[in-house]
Parts: C-alpha cells; structure tokens; sequence
C-alpha cells in the first residue's frame, strides 16, 4: 500500500464523479489514460482528461444526508445531465462521496492461517473480508477497509505480502463506516436517477487525495475539509489513510449568526461572508464600510451599514468554534494526533482569509489552503477548494484501494429504480 496512484487497466474508462453536498451538487464526468512506461514512478500514474462538469444548488439535503427524496433527486438529475451534455456521453454508475450517516472511524487487528504455507491473493481476500464483516457490526455500512501493515508469524512492517512464505498473515486494518439508513436512502436517490452506485467513498478521504502532496501524505498530515453543512477531518501518515470524523458544525454556521446578528436575508449573509469575511480584524477593516438589506418585513429604508471588522467580530466566535472542536477530535484520535505534522484547509469554508493563520495558531502546526489537483481539461470553476472531494474520487477510483476487500460487498440496492431495471422493464413491456 503507497500513496501513489496504481494502475486500474490501461484501457482508457470513462469515470463519473457525484459529490452531494449540503450546498452543491457537483458531477465530474473523466477519462483515464495511463502515463508511459518511462514515466511511472515520477508523478502519478494514472491521468484524467475531464470531459463533463455539471453542478447545481443543493435542496432537498442536509448535511449530505437526504431529507426530501424527491427535491434531491431532481439536484441530482440536473446535474448529471449538465455533465453528460458537456461530455457528450450517458453515464451508468457513479462514484458517490460520502458525508452523512455519524462517520466512524476505527483500527483493529486480523489474521488468518496459511494451508500451503504461502500468501495467496485468496488468503488476503479471506483476510480483508473477515476485517469487513466484524466493521460492519451494529448495521453500519464499509466505507473503507484499508490495510495500513502487514505481519507474517509477528514480522511487521509488510506493505506487500503476496507470495511470501509464513504460517500465519495478520493485519492491520482501519475501517471507516456510517449508518446503514442514511446509505441506503443516499443510494436509493441515486438509483432513482437510473444511475449505479459504483463505489462509496468518505468525504474526508476524498478531499484528503485530492489536495494532499506525497510527501505531507509520508511525513504526516491532517486535512479539514470546510463545507457547508458539514466539517470533515482526516488523517494520512506514512501514505496511509489512518483517521476520519465528521461535524455537522461548518460553514452554515456562520451564514446563520451574521442573518440573525444584522437581521439580513441569508443570501446576502452568505454574500458578506464570501466576499468580505475574514477570520481577523485589521486597522484598515475598521474603515471599511459594508452595505446590506434587511430581511422582508422589516422597516425599509436606507440600506444597513456595517465595518469590515465588525464584520470579522460575528464570524470569529464560529471559526473558532469549528476549529476548536475539531483539534479536540483529533486529539481523541490517539496516534493519529501525533502522526498528523501539518494541516491542510479544503472546501468552500477554508477561503475565509486569515483562517490558516488562525488553524495554525490554535492547533500549533503549520497550517496551508489546499486546492484541489490541476486536471487537464478541468474549467477554472472547478478548480477551487469547493470541488475537492469531487475531484478526490477520480483519485480515489485510480488507486483502487477496495479492490479485494470490497469484492463481496454489494453496492447496488436492486430497488428497481436502476439503469437495468429499467431495461428489463422495457424488454418485458415490448415483447
């Protein structure tokens, strides 16, 4: 297991991309090609051409979690269909982020005897499988089952064990989960678009691929994902994926104190905090005059007025709310809260200037923005911290790190509402 990307065939696939938010729906639709020979080992090794990019405002969610099935749907529908216009391809299954459903992260320890005295890709499918069934206790659904080292009769430190000789493979295994209801209405939602759930993927782990280098991935890292509905962090040490958790206090948050602190309509809070908040307040904010309306039925008038730093005063509270809330969540998670060196900041919530500074000074490690990777063909609207995550599961489908674990887990609902069952619909209608 590396940070690096592995190859998943070189033929060139086409890959979609769904990531459903609280504020956004966004669909990616790519095309793989693999680098050539001589080129493998210096960057990845697996490029995306993007060929379709379709997004719309969310309704009908919350917190990536659906609340109204049919409102959802719609969110859904239309942004995939922007995407497939602009591709000029149907999509059929999707890779699908994953931000509701109480994320819960967890590392154990599993083995399995060896009959021929040899590690075999069944042995290491009975292995990861076996780790898969005991996460999935207390109906929550795999997100991930991800080996972080190998052992062979008590020898560590295997990243790679097929074809080693032994009497005993045991491993360490960390397992990210959710709520088994909240999956399968987000999946359900899908499927009554005619589309098939190919993979799902955690949010925090998405995000994590997309804006994290190889090197902070090796030496330790924590990325917190600023979304509006929800906060996400993860960790990655030594280029394994070791943490997640999630908080459903983000970014809305803050758009709902400055409405209810200026009696301003929460499109145009929402409009103050883009484009004039700040996590501090200077000199010259002081200066700065900022105009709003007040909300329908009140008192109309003169528009109200308000300085920048009285601005930066309301937000402040929040920011450090969310931020202190998630240094306590990492510092719960143990060995991860030592592996994690530097902070990396994503998602629409991380552009508020001067929040680096502030993470970094609260949490005492470097802290950096991180924008999601260059990708050819990506437009220049999807290349803000907005689209981590979505861009995070091209990533995520390169490096196929469920590949054997995930091979019994069924992801499809079979509710009839499918690209298939739809067919066979058909098929039984007309003849």
């Amino acid at each position: 297991m590396t940070y690096n990307a592995t190859i998943r065939g070189k033929r060139q696939r086409i890959v979609t991309a769904l990531d459903i938010g609280t504020s956004k729906v966004c669909c990616l639709i790519g095309k793989t090609s693999a680098t050539p020979d001589w080129f493998e080992g210096n960057g990845d090794t697996m490029h995306f051409e993007v060929l379709g990019f379709g997004h719309t405002r969310s309704e009908g969610l919350k917190a990536g979690m659906v609340t109204h099935l049919d409102t959802a749907e719609q969110c859904i529908r239309a942004a995939v269909d922007g995407a497939e216009r602009m591709a000029g391809v149907t999509v059929e299954d999707v890779q699908l982020s994953v931000t509701a459903g109480r994320i819960k992260s967890e590392s154990f320890s599993a083995s399995v005897a060896l009959p021929s005295g040899a590690v075999r890709d069944d042995d290491v499918f009975r292995l990861l499988a076996g780790g898969r069934q005991y996460a999935a206790r207390d109906k929550r659904t795999v997100l991930h089952a991800l080996p972080t080292d190998y052992r062979l009769d008590e020898n560590g430190g295997i990243s790679e064990p097929h074809g080693m000789c032994g009497e005993r493979l045991s491993v360490d295994l960390h397992a990210v989960t959710a709520d088994e209801v909240a999956m399968r209405n987000l999946m359900l939602c899908v499927e009554r678009c005619h589309l098939g759930v190919s993979g799902l993927v955690a949010a925090p782990y998405s995000s994590a691929l997309s804006v994290v280098t190889s090197d902070e991935a090796k030496l330790g890292v924590a990325c917190i994902d600023f979304g509006a509905g929800t906060t996400t962090l993860s960790v990655i040490a030594d280029g394994h994926f070791i943490h997640a958790d999630a908080s459903r206090l983000a970014g809305n948050g803050i758009t709902t104190d400055i409405a209810r602190t200026l009696g301003a309509p929460i499109e145009h809070a929402e409009r103050l905090k883009t484009l004039h908040g700040s996590a501090f307040a200077t000199l010259s904010d002081e200066r700065e005059i900022i105009t709003y309306p007040c909300v329908s039925g009140m008192a109309q008038g003169s528009l109200n007025q308000i300085t920048k730093a009285q601005l930066a005063c309301i937000i402040r509270p929040r920011v450090e709310e969310i931020l202190d809330l998630m240094r306590h969540r990492l510092a719960g998670s143990g060995f991860a809260a030592e592996a994690a060196q530097h902070l990396v900041l994503t998602g629409g919530g991380s552009q508020l200037t001067g929040l680096p500074e502030l993470a970094s000074n609260m949490f005492g490690r470097p802290a950096r923005l991180g924008r999601p990777r260059v990708m050819t063909g990506l437009p220049p609207a999807a290349a803000a911290p907005d689209f981590s995550a979505a861009i995070g599961l091209f990533l995520h489908w390169a490096r196929g790190d469920d590949k054997l674990g995930a091979r019994t887990e069924q992801r499809f609902l079979r509710t009839g509402t499918g690209y298939f069952a739809k067919v066979g619909e058909w098929i039984m209608e007309n003849f």
